[in-house]
């Protein structure tokens, strides 16, 4: 990947500051939008999650805009403004949002320190600290009673854990953590006693969430929740880190340096995005983590400009992210200009990318698109029943896609979550067996993954589907960086050879709607297609036009391609199917 120049970074960053006092005009004679009961009742009545949040996140906005602008410029219109939203933020009945709570069983359902009310803390508590002396005293006692009651004493009055994302090995571990972390730093250095014994509590917790990427540095929730994870972890580490004066550092251990290499492995060169999991395939990444974490370790790469997440993209508007997307990236560059930044390391520029902890392979064409593949098991962080899918991109356009995250509603975390399609394995370029797809849960796995960081990826993953009738379901995909071909094949070995035998029908699934003839697909974006051509087709080839709800809870279509796979007539008991793959401009 391309280094950036500090240029471009200087750039990037009055742009980012100037939309923030461009919203800062904007919304200066506005009030803040009512988070009211009706909506909040919403997730309660229809499962609804969006409506009642985007209010919520629009207070935030609030929050992040004048908490920004304040600390950085300290205007008193700014000051007069923040005064209005902390004190807004403190009369609202809960802070935690309503898919996390349970008022039904929950009599205190009010006070519960989940991934929003813990951001909240946090942000009250380096806005008020920051701005000592400033803002009125009985505004920042008020804010400081209202994050002790909310979040501090409930953290600190409830034996570990609190809750199960206390030690848990996900995004929501730091997250909290890392934002109780922080307040408590900000609030209680006055109390040493108290102090001491919860900052030990949150790094023990925090090793939990660093003990969940895989050995190889990959966040298998997805590169956004990397993005999101990290931002608190790293947040909370610095702080820690000044706060002990160098005793305790958090970002020192050699997995905490892979993990930093994650979010380069997961972009193409065009700019999209691997979107495993309940990832984006347009994801964007957050310029002040970034440079944090160049600032920290050598090799750790900054992706194109054109990627970096404005002040806009993250549309929950975390302060934690929003302020250091200004102070880290003012640091990086004033190391830069004194030649204070790790030395850069060569890669090589690898054509395909190996992560054999997590189980991907992931491979770069020349057009700036590629091929990337998964085994894994069906029991991940933000799992899909994806074992053994992979997607291919030509220049910017997924043609085979991964759907990766939808619309988050009740049903989405519930016992329905498998029913949705961007879950199912049917929403995935993978097999359907005797008719059904992949089981969910950690024993419905890979049995066997390899792959030579050359293009060549074997896949074992017939466990995955948790049936006694298949033997073994093998992957095998060969993808040529060059000529941005891919070469798939398919083998089911049955168990049972008789009258019953295993059925197998192949799964591939694109947003582009296909065009068949005899044995050829065509699927055409705006600038590639490709041509999958597949061998010894008895039958023919059909799709079915689907229904995906996207993350921004928008309906696309979405078209997915089958046919049967007949018996080898060589090999009693197995199924073989090869396709190839070849790009074609359009």
């Amino acid at each position: 990947m391309k280094q950036i120049s500090t240029r471009e970074i200087e750039s990037y960053l009055q742009k980012y500051i100037a939309c923030m006092q461009a919203h800062g005009e904007e919304l200066m004679d506005k009030p803040m939008p009512a988070a009211d009961e009706e909506l909040f009742a919403l997730y309660e009545t229809t499962g609804n999650r969006l409506k009642y949040e985007s209010v919520y996140f629009a207070r935030r906005k609030m929050l992040a805009v004048y908490g920004c602008l304040s600390l950085m410029e300290g205007k008193p219109e700014y000051l007069k403004k923040l005064e209005e939203v902390l004190d807004g933020i403190c009369e609202e009945e809960c802070w935690a949002l309503p898919a996390h709570i349970n008022r039904k069983e929950d009599p205190q359902w009010s006070i519960c320190v989940d991934l929003f009310a813990s951001e909240t803390a946090h942000a009250l508590s380096e806005i008020i600290s920051g701005l000592k002396g400033r803002l009125p005293s009985a505004l920042c006692e008020k804010v400081r009673e209202n994050v002790f009651r909310r979040v501090l004493t409930p953290f600190m009055n409830a034996a570990a854990p609190y809750a199960k994302w206390e030690g848990g090995d996900n995004n929501w571990n730091a997250v909290c953590c890392g934002s109780i972390g922080c307040a408590a730093i900000y609030l209680m250095q006055d109390e040493p006693e108290l102090l001491k014994p919860l900052l030990d509590r949150i790094v023990c917790s925090l090793d939990s969430y660093i003990a969940g990427f895989s050995e190889d540095g990959a966040c298998m929730e997805g590169l956004g929740y990397f993005t999101y994870g990290m931002t608190y972890y790293t947040g909370f580490a610095d702080m820690l880190y000044r706060y002990t004066d160098g005793a305790i550092d958090l970002m020192e251990d050699e997995k905490c340096r892979r993990i930093a290499m994650f979010q380069q492995k997961c972009y193409f060169p065009s700019g999209r995005t691997l979107s495993f999991s309940d990832g984006d395939s347009r994801d964007t990444y957050k310029m002040g983590l970034t440079c944090f974490l160049a600032m920290r370790y050598a090799g750790v790469e900054i992706p194109p400009i054109s990627c970096a997440g404005g002040f806009d993209e993250d549309s929950c508007y975390r302060f934690m992210a929003n302020y250091r997307d200004v102070v880290w990236t003012r640091k990086y560059l004033e190391q830069a200009e004194k030649g204070l930044l790790p030395a850069e390391e060569d890669d090589g520029a690898a054509d395909c990318l190996v992560l054999p902890g997590a189980q991907w392979s992931i491979c770069r064409g020349l057009s700036g698109g590629g091929m990337a593949a998964k085994g894994g098991n069906n029991g991940e962080s933000h799992n899909h029943n994806d074992v053994g899918s992979f997607l291919y991109l030509a220049g910017d356009e997924m043609l085979l896609t991964d759907l990766g995250a939808g619309e988050y509603t009740r049903d989405y975390f519930g016992e329905k979550r498998y029913d949705i399609l961007c879950n199912h394995s049917f929403g995935h370029s993978v097999p359907v067996i005797d008719g059904k797809g992949q089981k969910e849960g950690t024993e419905y796995a890979c049995s066997h993954f390899e792959a030579d960081g050359s293009g060549r990826t074997g896949i074992s993953f017939g466990q995955a589907y948790g049936t006694e009738r298949v033997k073994s379901l093998t992957r095998s995909l060969c993808y040529d960086p060059a000529k941005e071909s891919l070469q798939a094949e398919d083998v089911l070995e049955d168990r049972e050879t008789g009258e019953n035998p295993v059925s197998m029908k192949e799964n591939l699934v694109t947003q582009y709607k296909p065009v068949i003839v005899g044995n050829a697909i065509h699927i055409a974006g705006r600038k590639y297609g490709c041509r999958i051509t597949v061998e010894d087709l008895e039958g023919s080839i059909g799709f079915e036009t689907k229904k995906h709800s996207n993350h921004r809870g928008a309906e696309e279509e979405v078209y997915c391609i089958t046919w049967e796979v007949p018996a080898d007539k060589e090999k009693p008991g197995t199924r073989k199917c090869r396709f190839r793959v070849e790009m074609e401009e359009i």
